[in-house]
């Protein structure tokens, strides 16, 4: 994508002179209102991450999932049906492959706004509301839910990644919302006429005239400041980092802030490399613009008509394409997903979910998982994800490089090697996984390994009130001491183990329940226990400088930094 797309940063004569008298509070001002758009894009980023993993999380991935499919029959009729479900599962590997794509590219985008709020001298910002998300509250005035794998989903992810210019049906009238939560659906979008990128450049120039000029009124102060209680100003995420945009490169041509932290921008993470050069000294605002170009033309491929392949909006759109013909196609009855509860949790205190606190909220908005063995799995999940988030906070908070050497210091190191590889594919994922299996009603009875009524699923839950502000601040702060993150280890290894058993006293089985293998619950709960041991050591190891990163070879995992 070429710099001709973008809408050059020239403010008028008005705002020019503007800038050029601005005192030091109202530098500050400026500062801390860019602060929190950002704080509202990485908040976005992570809601729309963690909400795509959990709709991959749901998806079937055996055969055995099917309640149809009967490995080693000899009737030429069910050998059929075999034929067409494990055509069907790898059908569906390739849309959960997608679907993961979109969501590791989601926090690339995060890693990005890290980046961003380094260069504007502020911490990493890594919190964001448990699900659901009411659309009065934030972001973009649209709900975030953790949804199954469905049709309803797909059009509502679409919806998300799409241009400002292109019209695509509100997922607001979208078939197959569980009945009750439609009232979670409260602010309509913009009809896609109203938008047009040029006009919302220039909303962002005449808003920070008014924002300078003391005339901006108090609602949309608060909109900006607070949208989690006073609802979002912004329509669509185009929009919101074309503010962003805007208001970087001005603070930073005028002197409202200089650029800051060369030495934290990180440009490795999840074992890829970001394809931005991390060199920035002097260069800050042409590292402003590729940012953000990288993260809307990734996302909603702005600019396109249609819009660009390989957007996130055009793999939804493929999928929705490949789902819709698979549909149509099959001589069987066909559900891509296990039977998944929709914003599954585990809380038992009402301060824990933004909508319990609001009016006209539905009161089946989130549906409480009573499965004993669920609710110690969500709970694991939930441990892990908070440790996870910490690490990353440090990660970001703190991230070195030696760009000769590719060596970090001790504690940079513990984190990078932790957060992403393993603890992401070898805890996350398969725990997500292993808890979109397990029921979500304690009257579950099992019946030879069958696939329950209902699923329960990972919550990502942050176990505080969603109105304390020291909370918040505390769940996303790293801890200083090695010694915090070895007792979660620990903790987690047992609970594990805890979950194991209980899995055993209770009978409950994968689908495949006569085939013994790493699959089956009590095995892979077992191997997660033993992950988080050997993870807990190598952390350690790493800490305290015992064991130093390998340093990658030229290409290997594609990173492009002089280190190779």
């Amino acid at each position: 994508m070429s710099q001709k797309n973008l809408q050059k940063i020239q403010p008028d004569a008005e705002l020019h002179q503007m800038l050029q008298s601005i005192t030091g509070t109202e530098k500050e001002e400026f500062i801390e209102l860019i602060f929190s758009l950002l704080k509202q894009a990485s908040t976005t980023e992570h809601l729309l991450a963690m909400q795509y993993l959990f709709t991959s999380f749901s998806l079937k991935k055996y055969p055995e999932e099917f309640s149809d499919y009967h490995p080693g029959a000899t009737d030429p009729v069910q050998q059929q049906i075999n034929e067409i479900r494990l055509a069907q599962v790898e059908k569906i590997r390739r849309w959960e492959a997608n679907i993961l794509m979109v969501s590791r590219e989601e926090m690339t985008h995060l890693c990005y706004d890290m980046n961003l709020l380094a260069i504007l001298g502020k911490d990493p910002y890594m919190y964001r509301p448990n699900f659901p998300v009411p659309a009065i509250a934030f972001p973009l005035g649209k709900p975030v839910n953790l949804m199954p794998f469905s049709p309803v989903a797909l059009e509502i992810f679409r919806y998300w990644e799409k241009p400002d210019h292109l019209p695509v049906m509100d997922p607001l009238l979208a078939d197959g919302i569980p009945e009750g939560l439609k009232d979670l659906f409260t602010i309509p979008h913009k009809d896609p006429d109203q938008f047009n990128h040029p006009e919302t450049h220039q909303e962002a120039m005449d808003f920070l005239k008014q924002f300078l000029s003391k005339s901006l009124d108090q609602n949309t102060i608060a909109k900006i400041h607070d949208p989690l209680t006073a609802g979002t100003h912004f329509d669509s995420i185009e929009q919101l980092y074309t503010f962003i945009r805007a208001f970087l490169l001005i603070g930073l041509k005028y002197k409202v802030f200089e650029g800051q932290n060369m030495e934290r921008i990180v440009d490795e993470h999840y074992g890829f490399n970001i394809s931005l050069n991390p060199l920035v000294l002097g260069q800050f605002e042409a590292y402003v613009e590729e940012a953000i170009e990288q993260i809307i033309e990734e996302g909603e491929g702005v600019w396109g008509i249609p819009p660009a392949l390989g957007s996130h909006f055009w793999v939804f759109q493929t999928v929705i394409d490949a789902m819709n013909q698979e549909k149509k196609d099959s001589q069987l009855p066909f559900e891509p997903a296990l039977p998944v509860v929709w914003n599954p949790t585990c809380a038992t205190l009402k301060d824990r979910h933004l909508i319990n606190s609001m009016p006209n909220m539905p009161s089946n908005a989130t549906y409480q998982v009573t499965n004993v063995v669920a609710i110690e799995a969500m709970k694991l999940f939930n441990e892990a994800y908070n440790t996870m988030i910490k690490m990353l906070s440090g990660f970001f908070g703190h991230y070195e490089i030696d760009q000769t050497t590719g060596i970090r210091p001790p504690v940079v190191n513990a984190y990078f090697q932790t957060a992403f590889y393993p603890f992401m594919t070898n805890v996350i994922r398969p725990l997500g996984e292993m808890i979109c299996r397990l029921p979500a009603d304690e009257s579950f009875v099992p019946d030879k390994g069958k696939v329950p009524d209902r699923c329960a699923g990972p919550d990502f839950l942050f176990d505080i009130s969603q109105f304390d502000t020291c909370a918040i601040d505390d769940a996303i702060l790293p801890y200083d001491d090695v010694d915090k993150y070895l007792e979660h280890f620990e903790s987690m290894q047992q609970s594990a183990l805890k979950i194991k058993g209980l899995c055993e006293q209770r009978g409950y089985h994968m689908a495949f329940y006569l085939q013994e293998d790493a699959r089956d619950f009590p095995i892979a709960f077992a191997y997660l226990a033993e992950n988080f041991e050997r993870i807990g050591k190598n952390f350690k190891a790493y800490w305290k400088g015992e064991m130093v990163a390998p340093i990658s070879s030229k290409d290997f995992q594609n990173y492009s930094t002089n280190f190779n």
